[in-house]
């Protein structure tokens, strides 16, 4: 897991897990320093937030690798992105980087970025307005 951390092709996603766990999420190292923090949103934005996390936390990895193009679920390439140096945590660091859409919210522009490690998905950055990696913006 760990030379994913820059270069990684965004286009070469992980093969499907032989196990079918569902997703569960971790806040571990959840980036507070609001510059991409949840409390920003409004509370609609907010609320449809939580509703897509619970949506997502009934899939499986191998279900999101699937289904990778209509939740843009890929591997961050930190080198196309604003955030060069990856995330401040430099402990998440060494897991390999995640985005998705949180579908349905601010016209499918907002995204969560984070790290995975087996079935656990460490939300790191809520990116409302796609400004971590706005080159993949579709």
């Amino acid at each position: 897991m760990n030379s994913t951390k820059k270069g990684k092709n965004k286009n070469s996603i992980s093969e499907p897990e032989p196990v079918d766990e569902k997703l569960k999420f971790s806040f571990e190292y959840y980036d507070s320093s609001c510059k991409y923090c949840l409390s920003d949103w409004q509370k609609a934005e907010i609320s449809g937030a939580l509703n897509r996390l619970k949506e997502v936390n009934q899939k499986t990895y191998n279900d999101l690798f699937r289904e990778k193009e209509v939740y843009h679920f890929h591997p961050v390439d930190w080198s196309t992105t604003k955030e060069k140096n990856g995330f401040p945590d430099k402990k998440v660091n060494n897991l390999e980087p995640f985005q998705f859409a949180l579908l349905g919210i601010n016209n499918q522009k907002a995204r969560i970025f984070g790290a995975r490690q087996d079935n656990i998905f460490y939300i790191v950055w809520f990116d409302l307005n796609h400004e971590v990696d706005p080159m993949t913006k579709k």
